[in-house]
């Protein structure tokens, strides 16, 4: 089945979610090897966690695309992800400073 345009979004912002859970992943992974504390390793698995999670995402995104649900799967699904991405943006930038 093709994907449809909303479907195609929530994988596009659930890939960008991913894409900033890598960065702080990387971040947060250079700090523990450094402080050593378990604040800065549950970060790390925190991120880690999430990053799956998002992963894992994109698969179901794409199998309920391909199972025929439409927008009222879609939708909700859409703004959820653009709250996650739009926090996980914030979080990235605050960490980088």
């Amino acid at each position: 089945m093709a994907l449809g345009p909303i479907w195609a979004l929530n994988i596009l912002l659930a890939g960008l979610s991913a894409a900033l859970l890598g960065g702080l992943v990387y971040v947060y992974g250079r700090n523990a090897s450094k402080i050593r504390s378990k604040f800065t390793l549950g970060l790390v698995v925190f991120a880690a966690l999430l990053l799956a999670e998002n992963v894992a995402g994109m698969w179901a995104y794409m199998s309920m695309n391909n199972a025929g649900e439409g927008p009222s799967a879609a939708i909700p699904m859409l703004v959820l992800n653009a709250i996650e991405t739009g926090a996980l943006a914030t979080l990235f930038a605050v960490t980088w400073e």
